[in-house]
């Protein structure tokens, strides 16, 4: 159902419209989004989204002997990305396909581009981990017979498989360990504003904190990689006394920190523990080996590549799968009873 005013079958004019910008702009966005700002690309994307938009090029040429799987995550050089991506190929291969990974740099214009450029170009069927929340236009893929997956970012059931963490009971135990402890002085190390995993991360975090008394405090990292965490490590000192505790956003941003740390002669975890999220390969090769919240990024993957090649075997009869893992506390080193 079409609200007053909405256009049945909008045009890029109408979008420019809607987005108050030139049209010119729409058409960069769809396909050079990296010549526009990102404050004009999410008014172009939410604009898309309120008038029910797809670009008219998607579909005309789809390829059904195609072998390639298209991946669409949100970082480069990321040990969570990475090792999720194998999972998807190692499960896909298994079919004879392939997989082709694109990255939208945490940018939801870059995200359709990328989509909708795969389509194009025949993909077999494509993988998203969104940049946030599930909009509009996902779903008009699925309305055109596209295989489409979700690494989902919450416990959500979109009406397609999918693979997802519960973020929220993440946050909660990762604070429940740190307490069982004895640490009651904890910092939260955030990933960016605006990032959705973190957020949910948070939403358990906070009633972790509230439910056992925990003196909670947050610091904002501008990405979750190693050279944030090394960055926000001097914030953190500079605060004040030392927490008891650090939880980090993800495992890149806990060894940042605990890198920090060791060059300034601070002792993980004599002086303060430090708790990662993701459960890489690298938390526990690191000098100091990470304890974690797992979320076993490759059996993420795994499961979401064998979903998509039972969808795209099964035909019309398929029944999507909604798979949602219980993450869990794995301790290393990084962490120790206040004494």
């Amino acid at each position: 159902m079409y609200g007053f005013g909405v256009p049945k079958n909008p045009t890029l004019r109408d979008i420019a419209k809607q987005a108050q910008v030139l049209l010119g702009t729409v058409s960069n966005v769809l396909n050079r989004p990296a010549e526009v700002s990102a404050e004009t690309r999410l008014k172009v994307r939410n604009a898309i989204d309120i008038l029910d938009f797809m670009p008219d090029s998607t579909m005309k040429s789809k390829n059904t002997d195609s072998i390639v799987i298209g991946v669409i995550v949100p970082l480069s050089n990321d040990p969570f990305y990475e090792e999720l991506t194998q999972g998807i190929e190692d499960a896909v291969a298994q079919e004879g396909l392939c997989v082709l990974v694109g990255y939208s740099r945490e940018d939801a214009a870059i995200e359709l581009q990328l989509l909708t450029s795969m389509i194009d170009a025949g993909f077999k069927g494509v993988i998203i981990s969104p940049v946030g929340p599930r909009n509009q236009v996902f779903d008009k893929f699925i309305d055109k017979n596209v295989r489409v997956g979700y690494i989902a970012q919450s416990d959500e059931q979109p009406e397609q498989c999918s693979v997802s963490i519960d973020q929220v009971r993440g946050g909660y135990i990762g604070i429940a360990y740190l307490h069982s402890l004895g640490h009651k002085k904890i910092v939260w190390a955030s990933g960016p504003s605006g990032h959705s995993q973190s957020y949910q991360r948070f939403v358990g975090v906070t009633q972790a904190a509230r439910e056992f008394g925990v003196e909670l405090s947050t610091v904002v990292a501008a990405s979750l990689d190693f050279i944030s965490g090394e960055n926000l490590a001097p914030a953190i000192i500079a605060a004040g006394p030392l927490p008891d505790a650090i939880f980090a956003a993800n495992d890149t941003l806990a060894m940042g920190i605990i890198n920090f740390f060791r060059s300034a002669g601070i002792d993980v975890p004599g002086e303060v523990s430090v708790l990662g999220y993701d459960n890489t390969s690298y938390a526990e090769s690191g000098l100091i080996p990470l304890s974690t919240v797992s979320q076993t990024p490759y059996q993420l993957g795994a499961t979401m590549g064998a979903q998509m090649v039972a969808e795209l075997t099964a035909g019309i009869e398929h029944v999507y799968q909604h798979v949602i893992f219980q993450p869990q506390i794995v301790e290393r080193s990084s962490t120790a009873v206040r004494q």
